[in-house]
């Protein structure tokens, strides 16, 4: 059974088509990529499956589950969490706060509870805060801990959002652009950070990029769209071969390199 399935989705904005009746389906333990040109579509993808956006048409099935019967902020409690493009941090936070922040959806603790810091409220701060410790040393990223969110390089900065994503236990991470801003020495902590994440935390991976070394390096499905319409689902080195690919990217020839995208 897949994980998530998207069948026959779309999305238009002012008469233009976003989504255009797109299918696919992620499984268990993929790292499943979308790319495109700029406007292909992928973004809004994105704000589908996390339900920014309503659904036009078609159906999005989260572990058998119609996520187009729930809300927005109704998602994260799904097992779905997200990174975004343009990084969404509390700039005067500290870390450790900001990586508190992603554990909400696990706070089964009463207002009562909370206000008066009752043995409950007690033992949840514990546990969250135990995840967050573990998510810390997986990023390695202690020696940032209490510092302002604001105060860090951009590329800490994302490294900051992927943590707060992973604490809340997700079974499926939406990645957009994991690598966009980064140096050519994170892109490939990127990469080992993206494998770990697979592997040893066992979640499933959904992201956008550019960087199709990246893209060759982690994903095991790639679903290249234009204009909100599939172009090609397969591997990457299939993709990156397909004709209709190849002409909507470069408006080249078979075999010439995605590399800059």
């Amino acid at each position: 059974m897949s994980l998530l399935t998207a069948d026959d989705i779309s999305i238009s904005f002012g008469g233009i088509r976003a989504v255009d009746h797109l299918s696919f389906e992620i499984d268990p333990g993929d790292v499943f990529c979308v790319i495109g040109p700029n406007g292909a579509g992928k973004t809004s993808i994105f704000n589908l499956v996390s339900r920014i956006y309503p659904l036009e048409t078609g159906r999005l099935l989260f572990q058998g589950r119609d996520l187009g019967r729930l809300a927005a902020h109704d998602i994260a409690s799904t097992g779905i969490a997200r990174t975004f493009q343009n990084i969404k941090l509390f700039d005067n936070a500290s870390v450790l706060t900001n990586l508190m922040l992603g554990r909400y959806r696990h706070n089964r603790a009463g207002l009562l509870e909370q206000c008066l810091f009752l043995p409950g409220a007690r033992r949840q701060v514990l546990a969250d805060r135990e995840k967050v410790e573990q998510v810390i040393d997986f990023l390695d990223i202690e020696r940032y801990r209490d510092k302002p969110a604001g105060d860090l390089s951009y590329g800490v900065r994302k490294i900051v959002e992927l943590g707060r994503a992973l604490v809340s236990e997700p079974t499926l991470l939406l990645l957009d652009e994991p690598s966009s801003g980064l140096s050519p020495e994170e892109t490939l902590d990127m990469i080992f950070w993206i494998e770990d994440i697979r592997d040893k935390l066992g979640i499933t991976v959904m992201m956008i990029e550019h960087d199709m070394r990246l893209v060759s390096a982690v994903a095991n499905k790639v679903l290249a769209v234009n204009l909100g319409a599939r172009l090609a689902l397969g591997s990457a080195t299939d993709v990156q071969a397909d004709p209709a690919v190849v002409a909507a990217y470069l408006g080249g020839s078979p075999g010439d390199p995605l590399s800059s995208h």
